[in-house]
């Protein structure tokens, strides 16, 4: 197969530089775009998925992400500001040069040559595990099960009949040092191109070899990260958190696929303030066999208290019979304004190490295999908070468990017990939550609330 020239597929005139140039240009059949954080990868995946949309009449393709919801809320997005515009519907009366087929969350995407991309999630396999494709994008891979990707690479294939070699692309973060990307590149199973963001043009300018104004901008931010973010993040580095908070922490257990919960489970909520910081609010309920399950959680920064709460009693539905709210006991005024509001509180008492401990205790795996807390994978009922996004900081609790580290000048002081360092705002109200199981409930006089809006 001849070299492709990317270049000549793009109207927006797109251009792919370093490592993003090579992945471009390689025909390896298995290939996947890591590095630093902001390296443009996603934008640049994107683009070589529409470059061979245009080359390979009548292909069929795949955006991919490990939740359905997340293809929608990732990856159209940033497909829709790479060409320019929002595809319309083909019997629009001014059709685009591609269209969609779907609704507002289209099923899959159609080019003018018959070429189809289709939308699919992990979470949602049925139409993506019985079927054959000419080329996919599997978005944050690093997320992805590796039996799911090896699933994967039977079903991006040249059986699909259109391209001489059928691609399987992913982009990804740096993760744990064993992770199995790491341990397929090693075995010449995939061809890894680690990017930077000296990769992104809107970051560097490959002609004058010098950051853009906004491109300075964005470099001091990923500068100023620290521990395991920085060497993730800047540094483009797979490595372990030393001294992790919780190290027990396992995306691939404790994070799971929403189901349908229960009506005959116990509904909570736990809430930890914030304005600067994020205000964090999750929905749990809970088993009868003493597991616990967020299943929404909002995660926002700039939320005064009532429209925080507002925002809470939006989000809560005819099946979430709120037994109470477990609550940071610091702010007596915010809690009188949940009360008021119709919510039941209990206060349990505050302490780092019992936080700490009441949350390792549920992270641990028990006989039958399973822990005793997750984290439902589509939890937030906003989008992620733009700020937080642009500061690389957590935009969800699961985000908090995998960078949250002790402060190792503070070891072997009295402060020991909370010499924590990064984003803890909730982890605190996970533990708010654990620690009011524990013991007598001391419960608010508010009462249950319903509200109206349906968890997206």
């Amino acid at each position: 197969m001849e070299k492709h020239d990317p270049f000549k597929y793009n109207p927006k005139g797109f251009r792919a530089y370093g490592q993003m140039y090579d992945l471009f240009h390689s025909n390896a059949s298995v290939k996947i775009a890591g590095g630093t954080y902001d390296a443009g990868k996603t934008f640049s995946c994107i683009a070589y998925m529409d470059m061979l949309a245009r080359e390979f009449p009548g292909a069929r393709m795949s955006f991919i992400h490990r939740s359905l919801n997340r293809v929608h809320r990732n990856i159209i997005p940033t497909y829709e500001k790479y060409l320019g515009y929002r595809p319309t519907r083909r019997d629009d009366p001014n059709p685009t040069a591609v269209t969609r087929f779907g609704g507002e969350h289209p099923d899959f995407f159609e080019y003018f040559n018959g070429t189809r991309i289709y939308v699919n999630g992990l979470d949602k396999p049925q139409n993506l595990l019985s079927d054959f494709f000419d080329a996919a994008f599997v978005n944050q891979a690093e997320l992805v099960p590796f039996d799911t990707w090896d699933e994967l690479t039977a079903r991006v294939s040249e059986r699909a009949g259109t391209m001489p070699i059928a691609f399987l692309l992913g982009d990804c973060n740096p993760s744990v040092p064993n992770h199995w990307i790491r341990r397929q590149t090693k075995a010449g199973k995939i061809a890894y191109f680690k990017m930077s963001f000296r990769d992104n043009p809107e970051i560097y300018n490959q002609q004058t070899g010098e950051l853009t104004e906004n491109g300075r901008r964005r470099v001091e931010r990923l500068q100023n990260l620290e521990g395991l973010r920085y060497k993730r993040g800047y540094e483009g580095e797979w490595c372990s958190g030393e001294g992790l908070v919780f190290e027990t922490f396992q995306p691939e257990v404790h994070i799971i696929d929403n189901f349908t919960i229960s009506p005959r489970w116990a509904r909570y909520l736990s809430i930890d303030w914030g304005f600067r910081n994020p205000a964090s609010c999750i929905w749990w309920a809970r088993s009868p066999d003493d597991r616990i399950y967020a299943y929404k959680e909002i995660y926002k920064t700039k939320l005064t208290k009532p429209d925080f709460i507002r925002l809470i009693k939006q989000n809560c539905d005819a099946a979430d019979r709120i037994q109470y709210a477990a609550v940071d006991s610091a702010d007596q005024d915010a809690i009188e304004q949940l009360q008021r509001a119709g919510f039941r509180v209990n206060e349990p008492k505050k302490s780092r190490t019992a936080q700490i401990d009441a949350i390792k205790e549920r992270l641990k795996v028990d006989e039958t295999g399973e822990p005793a807390l997750f984290f439902l994978r589509d939890r937030l009922v906003h989008p992620p908070d733009e700020d937080l996004k642009d500061a690389y900081r957590a935009v969800e609790v699961t985000d908090e468990f995998l960078s949250c580290t002790y402060d190792e000048k503070l070891r072997g002081t009295h402060k020991d017990d909370e010499a924590i360092k990064g984003d803890n705002h909730g982890i605190d109200s996970t533990a708010y939550f654990i620690l009011s199981l524990q013991g007598r409930r001391h419960i608010g006089s508010g009462r249950v609330v319903h509200g109206s809006v349906q968890m997206r």
